[in-house]
């Protein structure tokens, strides 16, 4: 269950910040070369995918294919008729998610989105990509407080990092600016990252000394 902050946020009466990816020169902000190089640290190997005759996912889908094929057309029913076929599907979960924050306006429902997002993250915990969308979902909600937790994830993300670098300088270039108490909670974030960046360094380092690279 989520806990409402009271505290207000200086954010809530400046419409000059959208979640949009964009570059600043604060000093604040982490730098290209940081990403990329955080980039090629966190990648890691992909996973095996699952022979897709032996997939029970696959062999529905396959039995549905004509029913379908006019879902095709329109992103909104064949997302959904995905998550039909295979409810315990990542994507399809996260990406319906999409839709209720906001991707077709007319379907907005962040209650829903949420629910989404939960259940791609309890599929697989280790997926990262949900923070990115928690943290879109949670702006919107003016609930800035979870937005920066979330996206403090994100930019530990190698797959999101790039768009949540551009969404994190602009919100704390305009949250740093009116509220100076903020700056305690911005350094937090920053040093948990950099701290995390350093032991992703340290552990590619010792496997290259394990495979004498």
């Amino acid at each position: 269950m989520e806990v409402a902050v009271a505290e207000a946020h200086p954010i809530q009466n400046d419409q000059r910040l959208k979640t949009t990816t964009t570059t600043t020169t604060a000093k604040e902000e982490m730098t290209t070369q940081q990403i990329s190089k955080m980039r090629n640290i966190t990648k890691s190997p992909l996973k095996m995918v699952t022979l897709l005759f032996i997939s029970p996912c696959f062999l529905t889908l396959a039995i549905r294919t004509h029913s379908r094929a006019a879902a095709w057309m329109d992103s909104v029913p064949l997302f959904e008729s995905s998550l039909v076929t295979c409810p315990r599907s990542i994507k399809s979960n996260l990406e319906i998610s999409k839709i209720y924050s906001g991707l077709v306006p007319h379907m907005v429902d962040y209650e829903k989105s949420l629910k989404l997002i939960r259940t791609a993250q309890s599929i697989d915990p280790t997926y990262c990509d949900v923070h990115q969308q928690y943290s879109h979902v949670y702006f919107h909600q003016q609930k800035y407080f979870l937005f920066e937790k979330e996206m403090a994830q994100s930019l530990r993300c190698p797959f999101t990092m790039g768009q949540a670098m551009g969404n994190w300088n602009k919100y704390w270039k305009v949250v740093l600016k009116q509220d100076a108490s903020a700056r305690g909670r911005y350094d937090k974030y920053m040093a948990s990252i950099q701290e995390e960046m350093a032991r992703s360094e340290e552990k590619e380092k010792e496997g290259r000394r394990r495979g004498g690279g």
